[in-house]
């Protein structure tokens, strides 16, 4: 398969470009992506099988509205816990004071970030604070009113509930309301960020996509990318132990003349209200250089991004077509087939599993690894339905494998429950007396493998903080499956040929 869309960004050795024409030159190439380097060859998996597996005891569940069946949902996880939050007690970065009013609301939407092993806290997290009104500013006849995002650390507790360890504080973004969002009547005057994801780049570095205001005057809403979280929470940049990925702070280079808010946009067909953007990278794990993310545009039909140029304030993304044998942009609608298009959208960032048990006997590649994430089926004002669903691992990164539809414990779907993230938990992040499995590769503290447990957070009614501990398997069962991946076993021999690799 040809490896289209590739940012010239990532290209940062003649080995690289050499890997890149490789994959042009050589058709029948996998559905999957092929490693940057590995020592040993990838741990054999039955890719299909495993995604589309019935858990023991999920034979009985729905998997989608109107599949005639008159089962229930499946509902996944320990019982929802409900992080405890003071609000009164958020310190404005700006002032060093406790955040002033009037405000209005309570924090929620919750991202996380799982934080390498040896680092003062288990997790960084970035959630919508309470709004601030903006009374004396009037826009288009509506007073305005200013959204917050906060961070704080977080730790873990053996039963798997997240509790925060640190003061609370605002990030500081600046922005201002503008006409450009008319049409949306009284949210016109509100401005801010909202809708924190959490990923770390393959450079090493913790990165935070949220939603904010755009600069153009004539639109509305778009992404906003900070590539590095410490630019902008510096106790983090005293909490983060350096390994498994992750990089020093002093260690990443500045792009010259850009801002650490960089406005995400897509060169074809913006549009006015730009909000359910997801990051990733590709390939089966860390290239080690990648900064600036690759993009899930939509679910519904499938389209990701790639990035094709940045300036002082804004990186530039080309849609990835797929060719059509491998265009599976019908296949998430098909499979959840009562909803509209437009009511499927991501919710996650989309995260590397690899598909066997996490340990030395687990090498991750092209045969074992995917990209999956957590998908929404939207009903307004107040039902977020749920699934994951999985991606190829090399452009045009389309859909590979879609699952049913499922619930939570403790939580309805009518109780606005947004998923902002995942993260992997092994059992010595719940325990410190147990060792961590021991790994060949280095992989990011974001990497899954089959046998983890699965942190989710999530935004409750729009006030509260939640998250939930399931298990990967018992989350990834009975996918549809879209397309097969094919491994060209050939090409990849002379990927480790051209590699040195024995």
């Amino acid at each position: 398969m040809l490896y289209r869309g590739l940012s010239i960004l990532s290209i940062t050795s003649l080995l690289t470009i050499y890997l890149i024409f490789l994959r042009e030159e050589s058709p029948g190439a996998s559905l999957l992506s092929y490693p940057f380097s590995s020592r040993t060859r990838p741990t054999p998996v039955d890719i299909l099988s495993t995604l589309s597996i019935t858990p023991p005891g999920h034979q009985q569940y729905a998997w989608t509205e109107g599949d005639g069946s008159t089962s229930e949902f499946l509902t996944l996880g320990t019982p929802a816990h409900f992080i405890p939050f003071d609000d009164n007690q958020i310190i404005d970065v700006v002032t060093g004071q406790k955040l002033q009013g009037p405000t209005d609301g309570s924090t929620f939407n919750l991202g996380v970030l799982k934080l390498p092993r040896g680092s003062k806290w288990g997790f960084v997290g970035v959630a919508r604070g309470p709004g601030r009104k903006r009374d004396l500013v009037m826009v288009n006849g509506y007073p305005s009113k200013e959204q917050v995002l906060i961070a704080f650390g977080l730790n873990i507790t053996s039963e798997g509930k997240l509790h925060i360890v640190t003061p609370a504080q605002t990030i500081d973004i600046p922005m201002g309301p503008k006409q450009g969002c008319v049409p949306t009547k009284q949210f016109v005057g509100t401005y801010g960020a909202e809708d924190p994801r959490l990923f770390w780049t393959d450079a090493g570095t913790p990165g935070l996509v949220m939603a904010r205001y755009t600069d153009a005057l004539d639109t509305c809403r778009s992404l906003g990318f900070i590539p590095d979280l410490r630019d902008k929470f510096a106790p983090l940049a005293d909490a983060l132990a350096v390994g498994e990925g992750v990089v020093d702070y002093n260690a990443i280079p500045k792009v010259p003349g850009a801002s650490n808010n960089l406005e995400l946009i897509r060169l074809q067909g913006q549009a006015n209200v730009e909000k359910n953007w997801v990051g990733f990278y590709p390939g089966a794990f860390a290239d080690g250089v990648s900064l600036h993310p690759h993009v899930q545009y939509s679910f519904a039909p499938s389209l990701t991004l790639a990035p094709v140029d940045i300036n002082a304030r804004r990186i530039l993304y080309n849609d990835i077509v797929p060719s059509p044998d491998l265009d599976t942009s019908e296949c998430v609608s098909n499979a959840h087939f009562s909803w509209e298009k437009r009511k499927i959208h991501q919710a996650s960032p989309l995260y590397r599993l690899t598909l066997c048990d996490r340990g030395p006997n687990c090498i991750a590649g092209v045969e074992n690894t995917v990209l999956f994430g957590m998908a929404h089926t939207q009903k307004a004002p107040r039902h977020y339905g749920k699934f994951i669903a999985t991606f190829n691992v090399s452009a045009p990164h389309n859909v590979i494998s879609v699952g049913p539809r499922f619930q939570m414990t403790g939580l309805n779907d009518d109780q606005v429950n947004y998923v902002l993230t995942m993260a992997p938990i092994q059992e010595s992040d719940l325990d410190p007396m147990v060792e961590p499995k021991q790994l060949l590769q280095p992989h990011l503290p974001s990497h899954f493998f089959l046998d983890d447990k699965m942190l989710i957070t999530l935004g409750h009614e729009d006030k509260k903080m939640v998250n939930v501990m399931t298990t990967v398997r018992e989350a990834l069962g009975r996918q549809k499956i879209c397309q097969r991946p094919i491994i060209d076993a050939s090409l990849t021999s002379e990927f480790e040929a051209a590699l040195g690799h024995q």
